[in-house]
């Protein structure tokens, strides 16, 4: 394999590894998402096809396919993932109670959140400053063999729904949100 290649390999599988998961389904639905990963269907989930899956997910959300994610299509992908998160920005950031957010409330809040969140991360992984992430920007500093092998908790190189399961909720309390989210 080319070192690109190895890159991006190590990049879409740190994705997939830390939380990949909830962007394909909804919150708390472990299997369908485990399922879309495992494409052989034998309850099983190889590097290699983690490493597909992320590549998947990569292309799907650089819309413009330039092979770079920039904030904007982070964003709209993050916007597209709705759910609890909608409803947990409803109640946040319904201002006037109503129910719904008007287009103010919503610029508010689309604003503060996805704008902070954003250029943290673009100045945190963006290294040489260009305004868009790069597959050797988002792998830099993940090992997706040791992150994989952590993961592997009976060690037979494949990852199970239950170890799959186990990370994703590690995950989640590795960014501040509860395991039930």
């Amino acid at each position: 394999m080319t070192y690109r290649a190895n890159l991006q390999i190590a990049a879409l599988t740190a994705l997939i590894a830390v939380g990949a998961g909830a962007a394909l389904a909804k919150p708390g639905d472990r299997s369908q998402a485990f399922s879309k990963i495992d494409s052989d269907a034998n309850g099983q989930i190889t590097q290699g096809e983690m490493a597909a899956h992320a590549a998947a997910r990569f292309a799907m959300n650089d819309t413009d396919s330039d092979g770079f994610l920039s904030a904007d299509e982070m964003q709209a992908a993050r916007a597209a993932r709705g759910g609890k998160r909608a409803e947990r920005m409803l109640r946040r950031f319904d201002r006037d109670g109503n129910g719904a957010l008007d287009a103010a409330e919503l610029e508010a809040a689309s604003a503060r959140r996805q704008g902070m969140r954003g250029e943290r991360m673009m100045g945190r992984l963006d290294t040489d400053k260009d305004g868009k992430l790069s597959m050797a920007e988002m792998a830099a500093g993940r090992d997706p063999a040791k992150m994989f092998e952590r993961l592997d908790a009976d060690g037979n190189g494949t990852l199970s729904a239950e170890e799959f399961a186990k990370a994703r909720q590690h995950g989640k309390r590795q960014h501040g949100k509860p395991a039930s989210e």
